[in-house]
This record gives C-alpha cells, sequence and structure tokens, in this order.
C-alpha cells in the first residue's frame, strides 16, 4: 500500500499494518544517497532559540542528483551530546511547532536554473508538531543542484539546526523577521547578511526501492563523521558513508546517516513514546515502514557505535571485567535492533581507538598513548578480537576497520596488548621540518616543510611534538611536491600558532587532534577497507 501523502508524526498509526515488518521490495521507499545526516561535522545537532528578528531562516543546500519519486524528510528535534553513562544521549524537541514555509529545488546556484516546488499533502507548506517530522510528497527526477528550504519559529520558539553551510558548494544561508514569499520563487535569497552558519536542513531523502541497491541506515555516535574535512564530490562525509555511496564498482548504496554526537548505544534502546532515546526517530521510520505497507525504508543496518560504551567502562577494575561488561551491553544492543527491525541484516564494524588527551600526550609514538580508561584498553583489543573471530548472532557481517587506525603496544598497568593510534607513514618516515619559520599568533594557509616523503592529506598538522611547544593545529588538504625533499601542505583553513615554531623544528602528522575522533585520512582509510566489501553486503 503506498499512500501519496506529505506526512506529519501521529498521521499514521504504527499498528495501520499488522505484518511482521521485513525488508523492502521494489517500489517501496527507502532511504536514498544524500548528504544528509543528524549530526554535523565536528558538531551536534541541537535545538536553539533565534533572535525575535531572525524567526525566519531560508538556505540553500548543496543537493545531488536524485531519481523521480524521490521526498525530502525532515525533523521538528535535535540530539544533545552528553558523553557519560547512560541513558544520557536523547532527542530534544524544540518544545514548539516549527513551520516549513516551503521547499524548493533549484538546478543552478542562487535560485537558477529549473525550478521545482516540493508539496506536503497536496499543500505548499506543513507546520511539524513539537518532536515531529515532515515526509514530502513524491517529486520528479532531479538532476543536482541546490535545494532551498524556508523555516520559520514562533516567536520565544526554538528551531533545530543542521551542520554548516559549505561555501565550497555554493551553500549558504539568510534570516528574516517573517517569511519572505521571493525567496521561495528565486534568485539570491534576501534578508540578513549570507553566512555558513548551521541552518535548518532535512534529515535524509526517500527514494523508490529499485529491488536490488542496499539502503543502509548507519545508527553510531559522533566517529561516524565527526573531524572529517574531506567531503567527496556529493558532499557526502564519513568514512563508512563515503565507502557506501562511492558511484564505482557495486554502484552507490543509499545511506541514512543516524550518527549521535556523544551517544553510547544504550542510550538508544528505547523506542517507547516519550522516552525521547531513539522513540522520536522511530516514529518518522515506523511511518515510512508504514507508507511501505509494513516494510522497513532500509534494507540494511549498520552499527558503527559501542565507542562511547566502552568509554563508561570505569567501574571495571580489571581488562576481564571490562571485556565481560563490553560483551553484555553489545549484546543487548544487537538483540535490540534485530528485535526492532526484524528481517533486516545487521552489519558491526569494530570499534575505534580511544587514549587520554592531555598536554603530555605524544601521537608520533607508541608509548606516548594511554588507552582512556585504562581497563578498556587491553579489554578493547580482545573486544575486538572476539567480534570478529566470532561474529556473535543476530550479526550478519563484521567488518574490521582497525587496519591503519591503530597500533599495539604493551599496557602499562595490565598484561595484554593495548591498541593506541597508528602512527602515520610520514611519522615512521621520520616526519619533517620546517623549512619556514613561524609566528606565534600570525594566520598561515600552507607550511612548507623538509621531509623524505609528503604528509599524507588528510591528516592533522602536528607541530614539534612532545615539547612544551607542541601543538596540533590545521588539517593538511593538499601537497605540493617541491622537490629535493620540499613539500608546501596547504591547510584546510588558516591556523594561527599558539606557539613560534623555529626553521628545522619537528612538523609531524596525526590521526586524531584529541585522542577519539578519527581524522579524513582515517575514514578515508576505512573507506578503501569497504568499498571491495560491497558486492558482500549487497549479498546479505
Amino acid at each position: 500500500m503506498k499512500i501519496d501523502l506529505g506526512i506529519g508524526v501521529g498521521s499514521l498509526s504504527s499498528t495501520l499494518f499488522r505484518s511482521i515488518p521485513t525488508r523492502p521490495k521494489a517500489g517501496d521507499l527507502v532511504f536514498g544517497l544524500s548528504p544528509y545526516r543528524t549530526v554535523g561535522n565536528g558538531t551536534t545537532t541541537l535545538a536553539y532559540a533565534p533572535a525575535s528578528g531572525f524567526l525566519n531562516e531560508v538556505a540553500d543546500n548543496f543537493m545531488p542528483p536524485q531519481p523521480a519519486g524521490h521526498r525530502f524528510v525532515y525533523l521538528n528535534f535535535g540530539f544533545n551530546s552528553v558523553d557519560s553513562a547512560g541513558p544520557t544521549a536523547l532527542e530534544t524537541p524544540p518544545g514548539n511547532t516549527n513551520t516549513i514555509d516551503g521547499s524548493v529545488t533549484f538546478t543552478a546556484a542562487n535560485g537558477s536554473g529549473t525550478r521545482v516546488a516540493g508539496t506536503f499533502g497536496g499543500m505548499s507548506s506543513i507546520t511539524m508538531a513539537d518532536g515531529g517530522f515532515a515526509i514530502e510528497d513524491a517529486r520528479p527526477a532531479f538532476a543536482g543542484g541546490f535545494h532551498r528550504v524556508s523555516l520559520t519559529t514562533p516567536s520565544g520558539g526554538k528551531r533545530p539546526t543542521g551542520w554548516n553551510a559549505d561555501p565550497v558548494f555554493g551553500e549558504y544561508r539568510r534570516r528574516n523577521s517573517a517569511p519572505v514569499a521571493a525567496n521561495l520563487n528565486g534568485g539570491t535569497i534576501t534578508g540578513s547578511a549570507p553566512d555558513n552558519l548551521r541552518g535548518y536542513k532535512p534529515h535524509g531523502v526517500l527514494i523508490p526501492y529499485n529491488g536490488s541497491t542496499p539502503s543502509v541506515l548507519l545508527i553510531g555516535d559522533s566517529i561516524t563523521q565527526q573531524n572529517d574535512l574531506r567531503f567527496d564530490a556529493r558532499q557526502l562525509v564519513g568514512g563508512i558513508v563515503k565507502a557506501l555511496g562511492d558511484p564505482s564498482g557495486q554502484g552507490s548504496f543509499g545511506v541514512a546517516n543516524f550518527g549521535h554526537h556523544g551517544a553510547a548505544m544504550e542510550d538508544l534502546m528505547d523506542v517507547t513514546p516519550g522516552s525521547n532515546r531513539f522513540s522520536l526517530r522511530y516514529a518518522m521510520l515506523a511511518a515510512a515502514r508504514d507508507m511501505n505497507g509494513g516494510r522497513w525504508p532500509f534494507s540494511h543496518i549498520w552499527s558503527q557505535g559501542l565507542r562511547n560504551d566502552f568509554s563508561s567502562m570505569v567501574s571495571a577494575t580489571t581488562p576481564d571485567d571490562a571485556l565481560a561488561l563490553m560483551k553484555v551491553r553489545a549484546q543487548a544492543w544487537w538483540n535490540f535492533l534485530a528485535a526492532t527491525f526484524p528481517g533486516i541484516p545487521i552489519i558491526q564494524s569494530t570499534v575505534s581507538t580511544r587514549v587520554t588527551s592531555s598536554a603530555t600526550t605524544n601521537y608520533t609514538t607508541l608509548e606516548g598513548q594511554d588507552p582512556r580508561p585504562f581497563t578498556a584498553g587491553v579489554a578493547l583489543e580482545q573486544f575486538n578480537e572476539w567480534l570478529v573471530n566470532t561474529s556473535p548472532a543476530p550479526l550478519a557481517m563484521v567488518v574490521d576497520l582497525r587496519g591503519g587506525q591503530r597500533e599495539l603496544r604493551p599496557d602499562v598497568q595490565f598484561t595484554g596488548q593495548a591498541p593506541v593510534w597508528a602512527r602515520l607513514a610520514f611519522v615512521k618516515a621520520g616526519a619533517g621540518t620546517l623549512a619556514t619559520a613561524l609566528t606565534a599568533g600570525v594566520a598561515v594557509t600552507s607550511v612548507t616543510i623538509n621531509a623524505t616523503i609528503a604528509p599524507v592529506v588528510g591528516s592533522a598538522c602536528y607541530f614539534e611534538p612532545g615539547t612544551s611547544s607542541s601543538e596540533i593545529k590545521g588539517n593538511v588538504a593538499a601537497v605540493t611536491d617541491n622537490g629535493g625533499g620540499s613539500f608546501t601542505a596547504t591547510l584546510a583553513a588558516s591556523i594561527a600558532p599558539t606557539y613560534a615554531h623555529a626553521v628545522g623544528s619537528v612538523f609531524a602528522t596525526s590521526p586524531t587532534t584529541d585522542g577519539t575522533h578519527p581524522e579524513s585520512v582515517v575514514h578515508d582509510i576505512w573507506a578503501e577497507i569497504i568499498k571491495p566489501l560491497k558486492p558482500l553486503i549487497a549479498n546479505l
């Protein structure tokens, strides 16, 4: 059964279809490929109160091509980011309605090219309930370009936000005290000065399922994409998403990125209405399921999470204690997914490294890093080994992402090997030295170094590691080989060093800046690991 309507929360009863929900079939709605996600790059999607003069905002969002029948999905809630023992990572309704005044696509920048307006149950606008959602009516095929959304918040109310707009892709937003109808007709958005701050965006796109191309619901924490600054040509971010969306070989899969900054998977294990743990997201998924006659709007689930679950194992006194606790926690999470989304194969990837980030941490050495918490060091490696070697039920597949991301060192407290962040090839080759001095407080957009090999694009710049002048600032966006062992690293954004760094001082690179989140270089490594596995995923 298909219902060709814009759907608001509560518009369809989850008991409408009594059959057991299962995998989609051809013609059903499933999540397609889009840059939309529930957590921004390095930020969390929260609900905030706009000033009275800015109750309306209009944003131009980059959008790759979409097939006929696609529908944008919107949420009227955000996500908190408390990172501690759960349940703490919650969905955060704004406490009020929010109105989508209009949704328009353009095939060229600044409201030019072919214009197509979206509708909600035949209407050009929709008011979303507090904690609710909206799903557009089916749209014609879109050749790619921009999606413009106008959102208005009642006075004194709050609105959810998206991730920062990216000027490289032609994105920006402007704000007004009230809706401006002309902004939905075309042309440059009018209003306040344009900015690239966190304007409202949809959270996914549904497309008709072709019966074979996987559509993956990615559930995890901030590791799904945080600190990945290397967007691909379709603005996809995060190693898993970029690999699944890669058009080569098996082709692009659909992905719904439900990453939640700071979330332990324990936090999400409740879809009871009002719990606001996963219940609001589940309501949207259930509405799409009901539109499909009882079949889910995705064919696979990828669980990237459990990083924060492991971080909460501070009560364990030994690695054996931590390992036992972690197995119980993981099994409960997988059982929850299997019971909540019956019939959908579940993929789990290995849990990434986390080490203490302090003034004495040195990511260029193994001994300069300490697992966080200590009891989870040895236990983390043991857990990942158990996960990879046994693929516990009800998992359909386990993906080992440790290669290139972690190295092992003897634990300082317990018997066994503890995982720490891997030294990058540039560091293993001896790193480099500055060819030009850097002055404290003076911004630079590139760094010239002498080295035997080039630093890897996507790695963090690491100045004088292990010294009192140590600092990690900037990210390598491009490298020019000047010849004779000289390289110029162009930075993703300008940096102003805290300390002065003389000619000849050490320049290294790091796969992380905070001991927890992987930089783009690691996301790229993960993407290359996953791409060859896509035929196996498609056959699950």
